[in-house]
Formats: structure tokens, sequence, C-alpha cells
């Protein structure tokens, strides 16, 4: 006996004559899977997608029980629907009455959702497309709004050539294995079509230019690509505007072997010297050709790399945000081992399908049956397969890699499982039209993609998204860090200046960011923040110093670092008196001095009481890190004594200082007044401090420098606000001077050491 499963308010339908077709240009994995008329229940050989457009919420259902049935006859789709909710709770439903709430078992429905890409849709016109990839399954009953949802992704896909993908009904494809088919080079051009379109793809992040990625200024050289030509080019560009293509990547030895050098500049100019180039680099030659776009870009072969002590790459580097936003697209290949390039067929095991594909009828909206569709049950949750795909992948390990991915306006990810593209505007998005949906996603890749789309002249907090962008970088590898540190930040810290320098985010103006101070990683106009940073609990302890940066800037340490929440109502405790942007052998006055965070001109002539040099230009140099600061402060001695071990200690030491979220686990140290040492005053997070794990029973004594005041509030019927003192613990360079370094920061909230911070003096110090 044949079951049907009850569609909710499914309208009867008339099967017509099978639609006249060529057999479809789909994948042959997908014939040799596809399902017979005989392998669906009669109702699903009656399935009309157009029916959901006529329903409320684009919503329709079947009886579960019915799909149980069908299922159990052979029905794939019903199936597929039956292990969509196996493991899906079937929700509790009751109504209230005098005795009491009482419990009743209505029937329960498989619920199916069309939608794209989870997105929210109405009741569409009869002349718009349904532009479906994706049915949101869920397990409850007919009438109320209390449903349950499958954690698996159905998707919905369509040949390209077939008529519900030409009616736009089905936007889900699936193109093939091969990333060097016709199909995946239209798909890219589609994209690129439709990103040229976006407001924020086309201008720079910090809105002083638009931007025109078929027309754009050229890097100062980048590397011909003609069609069907047997050589290279290695170009002078500088002043030209055309399209280029940008790659990022990771060194290897390969990559070494054909840098450009000034043994072989003069010859790859003719032409001639590249000798044998990776096989990534063929692949991104040949995309080039196959999009007919004529110019590539690449930091090794672009860049005279060796034979000038530095020079050209010391020009060169600080240009990333330039050359990253206004090429055509950045291609980065993901690939644990890309040395066969990025353009072969994947692995037969990398479609996106878990479940075997179930063909079902396609009907227009005259309801005449055209055609199929397909419908499979994911393999990979798409936001998991982006995360592991790209942002997991050891690409994204390269220090690098952050302002290469911030900074271009659209990439194409070549991963092992397909193409994923991503631009400055939208989410990111697979070969196969799908999209990645933030509410769907973990918090770990919301707050990846967040970074991306806050990057922009729009964000009024973007000093907040620096030091998210830091907290990232921190994280990542760099093969030369005492050079690259801040340099691979470069392009980020030029667009967040300008952004600055434009609080009216004026697109297209004229922006001047002289005036704008950027020390060693940080910013002078929010230094009292700047300064408050600490190693990551999560992270292992610091491996390496940098020399040339200052000890007060995250820069100085090989760590992960981290801020803390900005404080309500804050209050600065310290004054930046003076700055000065290179190293000095003894203690001098600055080199600027600073009023209200500002630079001031440079004196005319030396100021003979502050030691202050002759005339200098200030420019904004997104490139600085030996920087020194000269401040007026409150410095008070404190002692630091053991670690706060417990939870206990940890939650009290949080709860008492305003700090969030509260650690489990971490380094603080307790700190104490040096007339109550049995008084915990606060915490300190020294991870600069030379000593044991044991201190004295007295403590180890350090100079507290006040930075701020924060407030913590307590209290139900009274309401109180106390103060909570942020401090950098420093120690003195040498024993008669005035000069100090950091050791680490924390927080004071004890009273008494409050009072002995309000009995001393300020006084003028030099942290080095």
């Amino acid at each position: 006996m044949s079951h049907y499963a009850s569609l909710i308010e499914l309208e009867g339908v008339s099967v017509r004559s099978q639609y006249d077709e060529d057999v479809p240009d789909i994948p042959s994995d997908w014939l040799n899977n596809e399902a017979t008329e005989t392998s669906l229940c009669k109702r699903c050989q009656a399935f009309d997608i157009q029916a959901f457009a006529r329903a409320a919420n684009r919503r329709r259902g079947y009886l579960l029980d019915d799909v149980k049935s069908a299922a159990t006859e052979g029905c794939e789709f019903c199936a597929l629907l039956l292990a969509s909710v196996k493991d899906v709770a079937k929700p509790t439903y009751f109504y209230r009455s005098v005795g009491g709430d009482k419990t009743i078992n209505p029937d329960i429905y498989v619920h199916m959702t069309l939608s794209e890409n989870y997105t929210k849709a109405t009741v569409a016109p009869e002349s718009q497309a349904l532009c479906a990839n994706r049915l949101l399954i869920e397990l409850g009953d007919r009438f109320s709004d209390v449903q349950n949802a499958s954690a698996h992704e159905l998707c919905l896909a369509a040949d390209p050539a077939s008529p519900a993908a030409i009616k736009g009904d089905i936007t889900g494809r699936y193109l093939n294995r091969d990333p060097r088919s016709d199909k995946h080079y239209q798909t890219i051009e589609n994209w690129i079509k439709a990103c040229s379109t976006h407001p924020k793809c086309n201008q720079t992040v910090s809105g002083s230019e638009k931007i025109d990625a078929h027309n754009s200024p050229l890097p100062a050289r980048a590397i011909e690509v003609t069609k069907k030509s047997k050589s290279l080019h290695l170009r002078n560009t500088e002043g030209m505007k055309g399209a280029y293509i940008s790659l990022t990547h990771r060194w290897n030895l390969e990559t070494e072997k054909c840098k450009t050098t000034t043994a072989n500049y003069a010859e790859r100019l003719q032409g001639r010297g590249f000798g044998q180039l990776p096989k990534l680099f063929q692949d991104i030659f040949s995309v080039a050709e196959m999009l007919g776009v004529r110019y590539v870009w690449i930091d090794s072969i672009c860049i005279i790399q060796k034979g000038d002590d530095g020079a050209d790459w010391r020009i060169e580097a600080p240009k990333m945000a330039q050359y990253y936003q206004f090429s055509l697209f950045t291609i980065a290949g993901t690939m644990q081992n890309v040395e066969n390039g990025i353009l072969h067929p994947y692995q037969d095991d990398a479609t996106p399908w878990a479940s075997k594909l179930v063909r079902l009828p396609y009907r227009d909206k005259t309801h005449a049956k055209a055609g199929y569709f397909y419908v499979y049950k994911r393999k990979v949750p798409l936001v998991d397969e982006y995360w592991s795909s790209v942002r997991e992948s050891i690409l994204f390990r390269r220090g690098w890699i952050l302002q290469e991915w911030l900074l271009s306006k659209r990439l194409v990810w070549y991963t092992s499982q397909g193409l994923f593209f991503e631009c400055q505007q939208d989410t990111p998005r697979t070969d196969a039209q799908e999209m990645i949906q933030l509410a769907r996603a973990k918090p770990d890749l919301q707050s990846h993609l967040f970074l991306k789309s806050s990057f922009h002249v729009s964000n009024a907090y973007i000093l907040d998204f620096w030091y998210h962008a830091v907290e990232v970088y921190s994280e990542c590898h760099l093969t030369k860090p005492e050079l690259d540190r801040i340099l691979a930040i470069t392009g980020i810290a030029k667009e967040v200046g300008r952004i600055l320098a434009n609080p009216r985010q004026e697109v297209g103006r004229e922006i001047e960011v002289q005036n704008e101070v950027f020390l060693s990683g940080l910013w002078l106009r929010d230094i009292h923040h700047g300064l408050l940073w600490e190693e990551d609990h999560s992270s292992q302890p610091w491996t390496a110093q940098i020399d040339e940066a200052p000890s007060w800037s995250w820069a100085s340490l090989i760590t992960q670092v981290k801020w803390p929440q900005r404080g309500q109502g804050m209050q600065e405790a310290m004054t930046v008196l003076g700055i000065c942007l290179s190293k000095r052998a003894k203690h001098e006055g600055p080199e600027h001095l600073i009023v209200n965070k500002r630079a001031l001109p440079p004196p005319s002539n030396t100021n003979p009481e502050l030691n202050v040099p002759g005339p200098q230009k200030m420019l904004f140099d997104p490139t600085n890190m030996s920087s020194d600061l000269h401040i007026r402060g409150k410095l008070c001695t404190v002692h630091v004594r053991g670690y706060l071990e417990t939870k206990g200690n940890l939650y009290s030491a949080a709860m008492s200082t305003a700090y969030s979220p509260i650690p489990t686990a971490c380094n603080w140290r307790a700190i104490c007044s040096p007339t109550r040492p049995e008084v915990i005053a606060g915490w300190g997070s020294l991870e600069q401090l030379k000593t044991d794990n044991s201190c004295a029973d007295s403590g180890v004594a350090v100079y507290a420098l006040h930075v701020s005041t924060r407030y913590v509030k307590s209290g139900i019927l009274i309401k109180r606000s106390d103060p909570v003192l942020d401090v950098l613990f420093l120690e003195k360079v040498a024993e008669d001077s005035d000069v100090y370094k950091r050791l680490g920061l924390g927080r004071i909230a004890d009273g008494h050491l409050m009072k002995e911070f309000h009995k001393v003096d300020e006084q003028n110090i030099r942290i080095t």
C-alpha cells in the first residue's frame, strides 16, 4: 500500500506532460545517484515548489507519521526528511486550565521553509522568482509557532541550463570538481560583476578614494600576462592604470628561488630570468589569462627582495594598503600544500553532500513539469566549512595575511573543498551560491566576519576595531618579527589614520592625516586605553622580545595580547608631555611636545628647559616602531606578591576591579601596599617581571604609574560607585635616572593604597 504525506495546505496539482528537454548538464556522480519517479511516493512525485510561494512564510509541511511510512516504502525524499529530524526533540504542547497545565499531543509535522541562505521570506508576487537554495526543516504541530529546528542543512541545486535555474527559482548550483572549468571562471566573472554594485567595495576603507577595479592605479611593478603568451614580463607600471590580480601566499623554498633581486631584475624586465616558477604562481597567471586580466601582482616578484639592503622593500611595503584595495581581486590558496598549485580537480570525497541525492520534479509558475532540481543534506554546515577551510587554514597563521584579507575588496579562496568568494560588503559565499548567515555562525566566526565588516569609515568606533585587529594579529606568525612586527599591519594603520582624520565620514574628501600620531602600534589620541594591553591568559607565555619596540608597546613581546573592555566614565590620570620617535642613547627632552594629545609644531629654537631639538617635520608614520613617552603622572611603590591561584581569588579580584570577563585561570599576582602586605589591594599581570614564582613574604617592590580611573558600581537599594585605578607597573632603567620600562599592568581597588597615590606629587618621567 502506498503512503501519502499530508502536505499542509497543499493545493491539488495536475501532472502535466513531461518537459521536453535534453540530458541535463550535471556531473556524472549526480546522474549515478538521481532518483527515479518510482523512488518517490505519489505525493512527492507531484511536488510543486511554487506552492511554497503561496504559503505564509514560504512554509509547507508533511505529517511526521506519513513521512515515516513513506520512507519505509522507499520514498527517497521522505527518507531524507526523516534523517534530518531523527535527532530533533518533539516540542511539548499544553494548555492552561483551572486545575493546572494540561499536556496535549497534537499531530506533529515536518515543516519545510523555502529560503535563500535561510533569510526570512514573505509571500512573493507571482512574477517574482523564488530564488531558493535551502529548506529549513523543523518539527512542530500544524498551527502554533513552536517548532524545533533541525541542525542539518538541506540544500537545493539545479543545473545552470535547467528551467529551474534559468527561471531563477533554484539558485543553488554544483559546478563540478574541477576549478579550471568554464563554469568556475564564469561564476567568478558574475561575482565580480555583482560586487561592482556594492558601495563598500567601490571605495577605500577610509572613504578617501573611489575605486574602479577595472581601471585602477597599478602598483609600481606588475607581471604582464598576455593571452597565450609564452613568456612573462615584469613591467614598471608606476603611474599607469588597469586591472590586476593580487596574490596572498606563504613563502617557502620555491618562493625564495624565484624572488626578484638586483641580479635578475633587468632580465625580468626583458621577459627573461624567471626560471622555473612555482606551480601556484603559474596557476595565478592561468586564472588571469582566462579572465582576460593583463597584470598580476606578487610581492616576491614585483618587489626587489635582495641586493639593495632592503631599500625597495622599505618603499613598497607601506603601499600594501593601496595594492590590495585596488586589485580586481586577491587569490588565496588555503590547501595544506600548494606545491601542486590550486587548479587541479578536488578529491572524489570533496562533494558537499552527505546524503544520497534526491531528484524532485520542477514545476514552473503554470504548474507544468519542466525538468528537475536536486535536494541533498550538506556534509558539513556551510559556516563550519568556511571556518575550517579558510579561517583555520595554515595560510591564516601568517602575520601578513591579516591586512591582506582586511584590505582586499574581493578575495577568491581556493580551498580543498571548493571556492569561497568574499568581499567587503557581503558575507562569504561558495561557488554553489551559498552565502553565510551570521545568525547561524558560532561566536568565533561572527567575531571574525565582524572584524572585516567593521573596517570602514562608517564605523564610529574605529579604534575598537584596531585593538580587535591587533589581538587577532598577535596570534599570527612572522618569519622576521624584528623587522615586520609593525610593518605587517602598516596598511591597516594607514587606513585607520585616515578614518580618524575624517570624523564627519565624508566619502571622497581629501584627507590629511599628518596630525594623527601613531606610536609603535598605538594611537596618541587613545594612549590611556592603548597602554592597557596584557598577555592573553589563554596563550603561551611570550617567547621573544623585539628590542626595537618600546617596552610599553604590545609590539615589544612576541605573544598573544588583549585589551580590557572600556569602562564607562573613565577618567585619565597621567599626561603625555612629549614623544620621541627614535631611540635615544640617553635621557633627553622630547622631539615633539604634546598638548591635549596633539603634537605641536616643533619650535624654531631649542627649548633649553626641556632640551627640545630644532624644527622637524611632523608626519603621520604608520611604520613607526621606535617611540618614547614623556609623561607627567603619579608614581607609587607597591609590592608584588604570589599568584592568585584559586578561582575564588580570581573571581574576587576581577569583581572588585570591574574586570570582565572573569578569568578562570591566569597569571595574575597579588598587589599590596608596602605598609599593609597582608591585604590584597589589587592584581597585576607582570609578564616582564624577572623573579621566580615564589616572592618574598613582603613581595617584590615595583613602581605603579596611575594611568586612568574607572568605576565599579554596586548596591541594590543604595547605589554606589567605587573608583578603581588602572596602573602600569614599571622599573627604572638605571638607579639614578628617571627613565623607566614597563613590567606589566594591573588594577588597584584598595582605598588605603589609593590614598597613598593621592599623597604623592606628580613627576616627569620617560618610559622607553
